[in-house]
């Protein structure tokens, strides 16, 4: 009875100490491994890599139009959306709004400031703002202005695939019982959306070309 009961441990001892292997079955299961760890760093890579081309394609274009010292139109302004576009290789998925702002009374202060919107204008059809829809949407992202001080704020924005998609769509229920599909991290499809705000450097303002009274 004694020998019996010890059979198990001798077994599993011969086994642990067992150093014979088969080279194709340890390819077959550490190789999905392998290529998991080796695509996941080229993904990060690739998004910081697309998300730095981003913010850097809105500074580009920014310091551009503060330097203007005439009047733009809606040709320029495609023309910006494609050097854009260029530099960070978005391709049709890119899309620039410029809004010129100005601030009119209390200007010294984040929670009274009055802000005005000059004009603004965007491409890619998209939706341009009123002084209500700025304050609401970018008032946070403008810095203090001197009382009749112009700042050009330039949104840009730009779709991003990464290299890697995992194939699984895997669903989970959350608290509330509704479906959900678990979040790969930085492993999908994003848009990368950055404001950035300047002043004009030779010219008080920024004009758009029909806007009247309007004077760079």
């Amino acid at each position: 009875m004694d020998r019996i009961a010890h059979m198990p441990r001798f077994d599993m001892r011969r086994f642990l100490d067992e150093e014979d292997a088969s080279l194709s079955v340890e390819l077959v299961l550490i190789l999905p491994l392998l290529l998991w760890g080796f695509l996941t760093v080229i993904t990060i890579f690739d998004v910081f890599r697309a998300r730095t081309l981003a913010l850097k394609g809105n500074y580009a274009i920014s310091d551009l139009l503060s330097r203007e010292t005439q009047s733009i139109n809606s040709s320029y302004l495609t023309g910006i959306d494609s050097v854009f576009s260029y530099l960070t290789q978005g391709g049709d998925t890119t899309w620039v709004r410029v809004t010129q702002v100005y601030c009119v009374n209390d200007c010294a202060s984040n929670e009274d400031r009055e802000l005005e919107v000059e004009w603004s204008r965007a491409t890619a059809g998209q939706s341009t703002y009123t002084t209500a829809e700025m304050r609401q949407s970018l008032l946070r992202s403008i810095p203090l202005l001197p009382s009749g001080q112009y700042a050009i704020v330039v949104e840009t924005s730009v779709d991003y695939s990464p290299p890697f998609l995992p194939p699984l769509n895997v669903f989970y229920r959350d608290d509330n019982g509704a479906s959900r599909q678990i979040n790969w991290g930085i492993m999908k499809r994003n848009t990368f959306h950055d404001i950035v705000v300047t002043e004009p450097r030779f010219a008080p303002r920024l004009c758009w070309s029909n806007v009247a009274g309007c004077a760079p």
